[in-house]
């Protein structure tokens, strides 16, 4: 038999799994991986200018279209692509990374100093919380074994993050490939659903003259949109979302009666409230949808593919079922299971969408600045019916998802459970290399925009067609209202206590960016159409004002 590298062997297993596109760093630990990238004609290579931007770009791709995968050098760059495999990890976006380590005689292994090689880090101890499979390959033979492995761990059970830490001498040493290891890894099984449990279930259903459903992140990555469609529309059951399932239906959707959390939709909030029965589907109880008015009436059933987070949340449910929505769906949910439509219940939701789901503030600065929750619910009048949206962190995000109003097949994106600023340009780029046809927008705040400098740059070189929205109100300002709200020191959050925000004009022309400006209300329409009738990249710069306030709800 012929034998290969362990780096050749790496780039022939990305090729079999059907991905085209991946994301580099060079560096000399990971040296002999990219080489065989860079050979490979079936897979296409892009270069970004920070790993951690490459991280995000991976994730972001994942999320919308086919997998993708990572690969830089060990040490620095290695611990450069934390955050954005943190962002996959708390939102079960399936990932491969791959980094480039020293030499296995120059690992500290059990030794007591330090560091032996040079760009050493224990990159597995650094990892291992925020992936679903984190290994070194010690043993060139064990190589093939433990790739499917990786495939296999991202993309069954509840998906995520891998992490493969490849040794340089491993990666040059040759070995025999025996392409037997697929059969012998085992998808993860469904568990069986309780005949009692199931009774249960659907006499909670039949009782209930309340009921509500909340749709969460979990639906999407079970593939099980149409099936909560269909259920949703067989039943006649209004529902809410959280963040992640925003975009699972569109905002003129009857029964859809918006988002829950603290900086969400109200309407969703009193509903949550007022509900004799709650049905959540792949959702994960954070602290910004939990409060003391959260499912105060009612009796809550909860479906999820984690035992962990039914058993070990922050709210234990009232009946718990540990099953994958798809499974669950085709079981239970693909039929009527509402004896009778409580038309009563379906008018109070309805009434109450179209009372408090906009939250929407009208511009008490007149014309000299914009009024963020008015250009928010302006844009969704300008964007395409599949465009792709991804938001950052902080107010640009709340804005956004309390005054957009999405339209079928639109993706709303952002790293929902970790949240880091410098998510969405970087995100953005990942979005647009996956689906280049679609019009991918990343909005962000002017704090965050200087997290991604560099990725202008891969913009430029690459001729990545991405509309950048900045949201610029001269100041950090989620945690600027947090100080004034608890009464602390303000410490950098604006310009008076060590925070300057970028000008983001000459830096749109410094990377030959086509720059955009709104300043007022009535220029906004105009102005947004040109913006999106640009062909090439470019950037709209919104200034609306430093106190613009952030609507939050006492749920």
């Amino acid at each position: 038999m012929n034998k290969i590298t362990v780096a050749k062997l790496i780039a022939n297993k990305i090729q079999d799994w059907g991905i085209k596109k991946v994301f580099v760093f060079q560096g000399g630990a990971v040296a002999n991986i990219l080489s065989e990238i860079g050979k490979n004609k079936n897979i296409k290579y892009y270069c970004p200018y920070h790993e951690q931007s490459m991280a995000m770009a991976v994730d972001a791709f994942s999320r919308v279209g086919k997998m993708s995968a990572g690969f830089v050098t060990s040490g620095p760059g290695a611990t450069n692509l934390l955050t954005g495999v943190a962002c996959s990890y708390y939102d079960s976006i399936p990932a491969i990374f791959f980094t480039g380590q020293v030499g296995q005689f120059h690992i500290v292994g059990k030794r007591k100093v330090r560091q032996r090689g040079f760009q050493e880090s224990n990159i597995l101890s650094i990892f291992k919380p925020v992936t679903k499979f984190c290994h070194q390959i010690q043993n060139p033979d064990k190589a093939e074994e433990i790739l499917e492995r990786a495939l296999e761990e991202a993309t069954t059970g509840r998906p995520g993050p891998v992490l493969i830490d490849i040794p340089f001498n491993i990666q040059r040493s040759l070995i025999t490939v025996k392409n037997k290891f697929k059969k012998k890894i085992k998808k993860n099984k469904d568990h069986l659903i309780n005949k009692n449990k199931l009774l249960q279930f659907l006499q909670l259903v039949q009782n209930s003259k309340k009921p509500l459903i909340i749709c969460g992140g979990g639906v999407r990555l079970s593939g099980s949109e149409k099936k909560f469609l269909n259920f949703i529309r067989t039943n006649k059951l209004p529902f809410i979302t959280t963040w992640p399932a925003q975009d699972i239906a569109d905002y003129d959707f009857a029964l859809n009666c918006g988002s829950i959390g603290r900086h969400a939709h109200h309407s969703a909030n009193i509903l949550a409230s007022e509900a004799d029965l709650i049905i959540t589907l792949g959702v994960r109880f954070s602290p910004k949808i939990l409060g003391k008015n959260f499912a105060k009436n009612a009796k809550v059933v909860s479906i999820d593919i984690d035992k962990f987070e039914l058993d070990q949340g922050l709210y234990k449910s009232f009946l718990r079922f540990n099953n994958n929505l798809s499974f669950f769906f085709k079981k239970v949910l693909n039929k009527k299971i509402v004896k009778s439509t409580n038309n009563k219940w379906i008018s109070y939701c309805k009434k109450t969408k179209k009372t408090f789901y906009t939250n929407f503030l009208r511009n008490n600065h007149k014309e000299k600045y914009i009024n963020p929750y008015y250009f928010m619910n302006k844009l969704s009048n300008y964007t395409k019916k599949n465009s792709i949206l991804i938001t950052d962190a902080g107010c640009n995000l709340t804005y956004f998802m309390q005054a957009y109003k999405n339209k079928n097949n639109q993706r709303i994106l952002s790293a929902w459970g970790n949240s880091p600023m410098g998510y969405s340009i970087a995100a953005g780029i990942g979005a647009k290399l996956a689906k280049p046809k679609l019009e991918v927008v990343s909005l962000i705040g002017d704090g965050s925009f200087l997290i991604n400098l560099q990725d202008l740059q891969f913009i430029k070189y690459n001729k990545i067609n991405l509309k950048i929205i900045i949201i610029d109100n001269q100041i950090f300002g989620n945690t600027k209202i947090g100080c004034e709200m608890y009464k602390i020191k303000n410490v950098g959050n604006d310009s008076d206590s060590g925070y300057f925000p970028p000008e983001v004009k000459k830096i749109s022309k410094a990377f030959d960016i086509k720059y955009f400006n709104i300043k007022k209300e009535s220029e906004a329409g105009s102005i947004l159409k040109d913006f999106f009738n640009q062909k090439t990249s470019s950037i709209l710069h919104v200034e609306i004002p430093k106190n613009s306030p952030l609507i939050e709800h006492k749920i």
